[in-house]
């Protein structure tokens, strides 16, 4: 989970505030002089069904102007930060990601990325350390499938004590066991903007609501009572 500052807070209900956006890859960064276009998708849903069993992957893409060298399977890592004159926020990460493709345009020199998060990592194939116990908690397993990832596991992510992993017989990826420890619990799994791994289950997903709100998501009230759209 993310923690924001005072003034980040502060220029959030500024409708004259902007979001200043930046990517580093590989310790370079580029500012929006040199960012075409950047978007990232992220599904809590594997394939867009409303289903449970997931490790899902964050994917972005990005266009940068003469960027110079980029190399394969480099880092990228974007955020952005609050702006209103001369005060500005602190950056905010919004994940990490790998190069996949790369795609340079001669005529306009512009190079075209499109790549993957930390969940790729889970690709490889589990074999547990000899000093390891099995049938092992689902707890457990997660918290090490997220070491062998180079991830921590989100606090807010919640087990039942009571299930248990086998032994990852038959080549199962660190992301088939997810999906197990995930369909397990009702639940799917994500890499959070934070560099977390988090299972997010069903039960945690916030209800929708019909209130109106501001573009900054505040509620907007008629004599101190929220208004129902």
């Amino acid at each position: 989970m993310q923690q924001t500052s005072l003034l980040y807070q502060a220029l959030l209900q500024d409708p004259a505030t902007r979001k200043e956006i930046r990517v580093t890859i590989d310790r370079q960064n580029y500012g929006e002089s040199s960012i075409v276009s950047l978007s990232t998708s992220a599904n809590l849903f594997p394939e867009d069904t409303m289903s449970v069993g997931g490790a899902i992957a964050k994917e972005i893409d990005l266009v940068l102007y003469r960027p110079g060298t980029i190399s394969r399977m480099a880092r990228i890592a974007p955020a952005y930060r609050l702006v209103k004159g001369t005060q500005a926020s602190e950056w905010i990460p919004k994940g990490v990601f790998y190069v996949d493709t790369r795609s340079y345009d001669t005529v306009s020199g512009t190079l075209a990325i499109h790549g993957y998060d930390d969940m790729l990592k889970a690709e490889q194939e589990w074999v547990p350390d000899q000093s390891l116990a099995f049938p092992m908690p689902m707890e457990a397993a997660f918290a090490e499938i997220a070491r062998l990832m180079g991830l921590t596991v989100d606090p807010r992510t919640r087990f039942n004590s009571g299930y248990l992993v086998d032994y990852p017989a038959n080549g199962y990826t660190l992301r088939d066991v997810l999906r197990f420890i995930a369909a397990a619990h009702g639940a799917n799994c994500i890499v959070t903007d934070a560099g977390q791994l988090r299972m997010v289950g069903f039960a945690e997903i916030p209800p929708e609501t019909n209130y109106l709100v501001t573009h900054y998501g505040a509620a907007i009230t008629f004599g101190g009572v929220r208004i129902l759209v």
